[in-house]
């Protein structure tokens, strides 16, 4: 809309921006408007924190599942749902690395499902996969379990994120009977002749009942599982970051998570090629919005595993200069 009022508020979340002190990249002049915007803004750390935590708190939800299972298509009016997500597990002679996003036919997430809810239905528990990669279970209630999401878990050890709490035992039970179950799949057997990797197991993970939502955003764009929340949550979604400055919502939401893949997989390059991009189609996009007078103020979260770092900017501190620009290596932990 060209005489929209401008975005009072944009909450944008970009986990891995910032590095482990020994990773991180020095000062380049490639960076130069991201650090500068880094410099700009107040800085705090607070405890670490997940991406799927972040977004439970900008619903109001207390878990992610039904959230996420709602805007999937589920009907989740009903017991408790848990994130179900397929995975590979390779097992190494040091470890037993989670190898999450293994691509999956829809048929065949439907066919693996089938037999799960074949085996599982005397126990109450149900499975739907409404999505190749994010499948759900359903049953009348969790217990008293924590577990990692996926992305915490991704290609780390799976045998030093087991469930925990009081009832971690029965997940633990439940988590190793879908893996023999799957392990002896048809469809696995057939995955392997062609060269795919099997699905080996389910990442359980973001349990919870389903909740009234009482989103504190107006609109929302980016990646998943952002915009499942948002579809959840009846929000307009947005696939470039300028409509949705330009749109009428006084309140977005923006998950960019193209930082995590490269990091995951120890490659700096792509890290850094990608976090190029960000600058340019993100940054560079928000710091003119400021500028323009279509955004009044900005929150960066940046989920790591050391530490959850915001950094809050408004419009008027764009004329900060003597605040002088600092690498990132500059706030790593």
């Amino acid at each position: 809309m060209l005489n929209s009022p401008p975005m009072e508020h944009l909450y944008l979340i970009i986990p891995d921006l910032i590095l482990p002190r020994e990773i991180a990249p020095d000062t380049q002049a490639e960076l130069s408007l991201l650090e500068k915007m880094l410099a700009r803004a107040t800085h705090e750390s607070l405890p670490a924190k997940a991406v799927e935590s972040c977004l439970c708190e900008l619903f109001d939800v207390a878990g992610s599942a039904p959230l996420r299972a709602a805007g999937d298509g589920l009907e989740v009016a009903g017991g408790a749902w848990m994130c179900a997500d397929p995975i590979e597990l390779q097992r190494q002679p040091a470890q037993v690395m989670v190898r999450p996003d293994v691509l999956c036919e829809a048929d065949e997430a439907v066919a693996f499902c089938e037999t799960l809810n074949a085996h599982f239905a005397a126990d109450g528990i149900s499975f739907h996969a409404p999505h190749p990669r994010r499948w759900y279970l359903q049953m009348a209630e969790i217990g008293e379990v924590s577990m990692p999401t996926l992305a915490t878990a991704a290609w780390g050890d799976a045998r030093e994120m087991m469930p925990q709490g009081r009832d971690a035992v029965r997940w633990r039970a439940l988590g190793n009977e879908i893996q023999m179950l799957l392990h002896g799949h048809a469809l696995n057997q057939k995955r392997l002749e062609t060269g795919q990797p099997p699905i080996s197991s389910l990442w359980l993970w973001g349990g919870g009942c389903t909740a009234e939502i009482q989103a504190s955003v107006d609109a929302a764009g980016g990646d998943e599982p952002l915009l499942a929340f948002a579809r959840a949550a009846d929000l307009p979604c947005f696939v470039k970051l300028s409509d949705m400055l330009e749109s009428d919502a006084p309140r977005g939401a923006w998950l960019a998570n193209d930082l995590l893949a490269p990091l995951r997989h120890h490659d700096l390059y792509q890290w850094r090629e990608n976090l190029l991009v960000v600058q340019g189609d993100l940054m560079q996009v928000i710091w003119q919005a400021l500028g323009a007078g279509k955004l009044r103020e900005l929150t960066l979260d940046v989920p790591t595993a050391e530490t959850l770092h915001r950094f809050e900017l408004k419009a008027g501190d764009r004329w900060k200069v003597w605040r002088r620009r600092r690498p990132l290596a500059a706030y790593s932990v």
